[in-house]
């Protein structure tokens, strides 16, 4: 691949490689990061991939091991760290963190959120990304089978977070409460097939 190439690739990909990995991290500075990382990655690795079609899901394989290796080295963090300092209590004020005054779309966001990786990860690749269950394959290097069978397991998972919205009602289990976040629940939920 030239340069002018892989620029031209780059472009056409940055954006849907953000936006996939930030539902995986659940930040956007993360995302940039690994997404910047899994670039440089790819284009030192790039001929391992002969076949043109393949180079994006390469790229999002590249992206999603990398979050997977992000995950387990904080995980042996969170672990060891309790030993190796003592833990004291925090007067710090909590992180300033933009309110979401969309209830649905945080109910939502919060579902994919609780999602294991290995369900969240084909999930929004096919219904956030609109991938075929083919490239998800490619991308997460397992069969075609396997990405049906975690995207359904996702669906499934999703229907239960969202149950009470799914059926018009509310986070106190009522079912009979009407109004606009009802609906705009059902449609936000039916949007993933859930």
């Amino acid at each position: 691949m030239k340069p002018e190439d892989f620029e031209a690739f780059v472009q056409e990909n940055q954006h849907s490689l953000i936006n996939y990995v930030t539902h995986l991290t659940r930040s956007r500075e993360r995302a940039e990061e690994i997404a910047q990382d899994a670039f440089v990655r790819f284009y030192r690795n790039m001929e391992r991939c002969r076949d043109n079609e393949r180079l994006t899901p390469y790229l999002f394989r590249i992206a999603t091991n990398l979050v997977v290796s992000q995950i387990r080295r904080e995980q042996r963090w969170k672990r060891i760290l309790p030993l190796l300092t003592v833990l004291q209590p925090s007067s710090a004020a909590p992180s300033d963190r933009p309110l979401m005054t969309d209830e649905i779309q945080r109910k939502v966001t919060a579902a994919l959120e609780q999602l294991p990786l290995k369900f969240r990860a084909p999930l929004v690749l096919f219904e956030i990304e609109e991938w075929s269950y083919d490239a998800i394959a490619r991308a997460l290097d397992c069969r075609i089978g396997t990405v049906k069978s975690r995207i359904s397991r996702a669906r499934k998972l999703m229907r239960v977070q969202l149950e009470s919205w799914w059926i018009g009602g509310n986070d106190d289990g009522r079912t009979d409460w009407q109004g606009p976040a009802a609906t705009a629940a059902s449609r936000s939920v039916a949007t993933l097939q859930v």
